[in-house]
This record gives structure tokens, sequence and C-alpha cells, in this order.
């Protein structure tokens, strides 16, 4: 399909204004430089010419958790209740974290969650230096595929209070180049690893594998993005599309385009390298080997394990009729057996007999409001461990606050789309 294309001159233009802005990052002086593109906002923090992190303004603490749960296999404390701290922490900065705003606003808000967990031990220095590793990959990743245009940086003068990794700007190009010729092979069938994989057709599905791998497969496609599924299951996106790609091929899944925000990022299929490179030095443990990602489709079972057979248990608590009904269509499966609450008074007795795995509570019901409940149910030695997920229609930073005092693990900002809840569920019971 694609014979006969010059892939450096098809993309060349796309990529040489944002890689120019990188190589020219060696000579800056230490700091922060900015670039505003299509109103995302992309940060590179730079140390003696090297760069010691890269951020962009697209749900960055949704990265942050992501890269948490794929390191969590190695550091079993970075557990759901632990990345859900974090949240509540950071997205709500207060008076007693004012050790972690460093002296600048310009510092990312998602940084000092990973200053948080190396204070408090919950990383180790080397660990937290993988992490960034792996989230500088990311964003590079995505930087480089915008296309020509402004690319004038904005200085700032400011100090990362630690730093944690250091990295050669040549070799982060050098590795990230690989593996955006390996996305853009993909293409046009693939063209994000921010698009969403669906299975459609079973049947199809199982002249390439057994049923219970389709089943397994139809279990987990539920709306996660490949980087989002990268996470899940502690696997590389770019194996996971390797894996999925001949059946989206011959149509078994069908890829839905990349849900908000992430709609906002350019694609990967219209980058290709400026050049053909071989025996690249790898640049450190913590960047992936393109080359090593397995292409047989026997290998889907190892990307996707056996999954648990349990009904994962969901109370739903809401006075609001439609909103409950709108809960239940979203988790209308044999995954989840859901309870549906509408009584904010009986719903303490209720969710006691019940036993749920997860628990989602509306702030704003009468008599009995969400802030009362939840506190009630910490209060139980029974129900004093479940997550607790609070649904409001309140974005300020007193509600954060509120749910984080009365016991709340999460919370979900109306209105929610159905991949916002299935990210919510993952977050705390997959």
């Amino acid at each position: 399909m694609r014979a006969g294309i010059d892939l450096d001159e098809t993309c060349k233009e796309h990529e040489e204004s944002a890689r120019n802005l990188l190589k020219s990052l060696e000579l800056s002086r230490s700091g922060c430089v900015y670039v505003v593109r299509d109103r995302i906002r992309w940060s590179f923090y730079i140390d003696r010419g090297k760069l010691v992190y890269a951020s962009h303004s697209l749900d960055s603490f949704e990265r942050l958790e992501r890269h948490l749960r794929s390191l969590s296999r190695e550091v079993p404390e970075l557990n759901d209740k632990l990345r859900s701290q974090l949240r509540l922490m950071f997205d709500d900065p207060s008076p007693d974290n004012a050790k972690y705003k460093v002296t600048s606003e310009i510092l990312c808000i998602e940084y000092l969650a990973i200053l948080w967990l190396v204070d408090e031990n919950y990383l180790s220095k080397p660990i937290a230096g993988k992490l960034v590793a792996r989230i500088i990959q990311e964003v590079v990743e995505a930087f480089l595929c915008l296309p020509e245009g402004d690319f004038e940086g904005i200085y700032y003068e400011h100090f990362l209070k630690e730093t944690y990794c250091s990295l050669s700007i040549d070799r982060i190009l050098e590795v990230v180049t690989q593996r955006l010729q390996a996305w853009y092979k993909f293409g046009p069938m693939i063209v994000s690893p921010y698009q969403c994989p669906y299975l459609v057709s079973q049947k199809s599905a199982e002249k390439r594998m057994s049923a219970d791998t389709v089943q397994r497969l139809g279990r987990v496609l539920r709306g996660f993005n490949f980087c989002q599924l990268g996470a899940l299951f502690g696997k590389d996106p770019l194996a996971i599309a390797k894996q999925l790609a001949p059946l989206i091929s011959d149509g078994s899944i069908i890829l839905r385009e990349p849900l908000s925000p992430f709609d906002m990022l350019p694609h990967t299929y219209y980058l290709a390298p400026a050049e053909e490179q071989e025996n690249i030095e790898k640049l450190s443990k913590s960047f992936v080997n393109v080359a090593s990602l397995g292409g047989d489709i026997a290998g889907i079972s190892q990307i996707f394990p056996q999954q648990s057979s349990k009904i994962w248990k969901i109370a739903c608590i809401d006075d609001s009729e439609s909103m409950l009904s709108m809960i239940s269509t979203y988790l209308g499966s044999e995954d989840f057996q859901v309870t549906l609450i509408q009584d904010s008074i009986k719903a303490l007795l209720k969710i006691t007999s019940i036993r749920p795995d997860l628990i989602l509570l509306d702030i704003g019901m009468p008599t009995v409001d969400g802030y009362q409940l939840c506190s009630l149910i910490r209060k139980s030695s029974v129900l004093k461990d479940i997550p607790i997920v609070m649904v409001t229609g309140n974005k300020g930073l007193i509600d954060r606050a509120r749910a984080r005092m009365s016991g709340a693990t999460d919370y979900l900002t109306k209105p929610f789309v159905k991949a916002d809840l299935l990210r919510m569920i993952m977050r705390h019971l997959m």
C-alpha cells in the first residue's frame, strides 16, 4: 500500500522544526522551555544541556498514573490507593503540601507528586529516574509528530528542586525516532497510540485464536487506548498494537478515534524518521527496545493473560434516576454486577449486605449527602477499605478537599462519558 513512497520526504517537514527545537535545548541554559501549539503547552526541563523532564498539558496526571501503574509490578506500594491519594493531594494542593510547590508555578503538578513519592520513600531515586525517563519518551514521541509551524520556545529560569535522570537529547531523538518509525509502519491502519480498539466480530477473531482468548479480548477491549492497555498489562503500547494489528486488518477489531483530550495530539502516521538508522545504541534500560517486540498472533495470550472470572460488584448511590440509569447502561456487561441505590438513608444498610468492590457515590443528595455517607462508610469495620469514588458536578478545590477529608478514594466529575467511568474502574479494580 505504501510502496514507492519516500517516507523521509513525506514527513520531513512535519518533523524538522520539532526536532530542531529539541536539538537546540542542548545549548540552552538550565531552566524550562515552553512551546505552545494548538492549545497544548509542551514543557522541557533542561539541566546543563541534558533533558531532565518533559510534559504536555493534556491530562498530565493520567500520564503519570499510567506509568506508576506499570511500575507497580516492580514496586507494589504504588497501588491504586496510593495513586488515588496522589490525585486528591496534588490536583488540590493544600497548605500541608506547600513545601512541594518548590519555588515556581512553572513546575508541572505531576512532578510535585514524583517529588513526594521519593521524599516519602515510596520510590527510590533510581526507580524515579526510570519513571521520569518513560514519561520523557512518551512526551517526546508526541512532540516530534507535530506538523511544521511556529516552534519558538519561551525560556524561563527555573531549577527543579530535585532531578532523577539526565538524558542526552541526541540519544532520546535516536530512540524515539526508531519508535516512531515502528508506529508509522502500522499506518494508515493505526494512526495513533491513543486510538481505542474494540472487538466487534468474535466469529472472525476465532479463525485466528481460541474462543477462550477471544472472550478474554472482549473483556479487555472496552474503551481503553493502546497506552492505557499497555499500563493495564505492563506491556509497551507498541507491543499491544503489533499483536492486535492482524485482527484490526481483518475487521475483527475496529479502532475508534482518540477520546478527548487525546484527540488534540498529532497522529503518528504522518511522521517518518528523517533517515534510516541502524545499530542504534540502546539509550538506557528505561527505554523500550523496539526490536524485541513480538509479532506472532499467538502471543496475544501472553499480552492479555488469563483474566479473573470474578464478577465485580459495584454500588451506585445517587438520588437521580437518570444518572443511575446511565451508569447502569455504561456498565451493562457480564463483568459487573451493578446495584442501584436511590435512597441515601437506606444506602448504608444495603451496601453492608452486598459488600461491593467499588462504590460510586453522588455528593449532592438530600437528607444524607455524599460527604456524610462517605464518612459513615469509613467508620464501618466491614466497609472501610472499599474504594469510594465521589461523583460530583462541582470542580472546585474545596469540594475535592471535602471529598478527601470525608474518606473518598477518588472523584469523578459530571458530566462524564463511558470511557471516563471505565478508566476509573480500571484504576481501582483491574
